[in-house]
């Protein structure tokens, strides 16, 4: 069973992405000076936006970034956070983190450290916090489904930077589609 005793404070996460802003709830951040409007919204980066832009659109919505390796999370995530209970199973939980850990990466590579060092500082805390916490926990699960460990597990740490990933990447333009702040509220 895991445990989701400490992750009261995190129920409100689409509250936090929204106290962001002085704007509608649903506003996304202003586009920098060298992007253009559409360059804003886009998953794929132009030949204007600033390294850092490029490259954050790359790990955050790019087809090897969170956009693709972290939806198959996301349910689950929104699971633990509108509720106090899982029914995922160890073995399902372990390969949504191991998808997690993959971001950046590029073919059949498992590294994505180089693109992700690249990124704007936000962005690559975030996901580097997010990667190392998938990891942690992934490897974990994995042994309680080889039945070394007890099932005891709080995810805690997990949901809080999977949560940090998806507002630097929102904060940065690159929200990923299948992210709806709203959703994680229950309104």
């Amino acid at each position: 069973m895991i445990k989701f005793r400490h992750l009261a404070g995190f129920v409100c996460a689409g509250m936090m992405l929204t106290a962001c802003s002085n704007e509608a709830p649903t506003a996304l951040p202003e586009p920098e000076i060298n992007t253009t409007p559409s360059s804003a919204t886009s998953s794929t980066p132009t030949a204007d936006m600033p390294s850092t832009s490029k490259t954050d659109a790359v790990v955050c919505s790019g087809k090897d970034g969170l956009e693709n390796r972290g939806k198959d999370f996301y349910p689950t995530y929104k699971e633990i956070l509108l509720t106090d209970k899982s029914s995922i199973q160890p073995a399902t939980l372990s390969a949504q983190l191991v998808s997690l850990t993959t971001i950046a990466a590029t073919g059949k590579e498992t590294d994505g450290s180089e693109t992700i060092n690249e990124a704007s500082s936000d962005v690559r805390l975030a996901i580097t916090k997010m990667i190392r916490d998938a990891d942690r926990i992934a490897q974990h699960y994995t042994d309680v489904e080889n039945g070394i460990l007890s099932a005891e597990s709080d995810v805690t740490s997990i949901v809080n930077s999977y949560t940090d990933a998806l507002i630097a990447c929102t904060m940065s333009g690159n929200q990923p589609t299948w992210f709806i702040p709203e959703d994680l509220t229950e309104n």
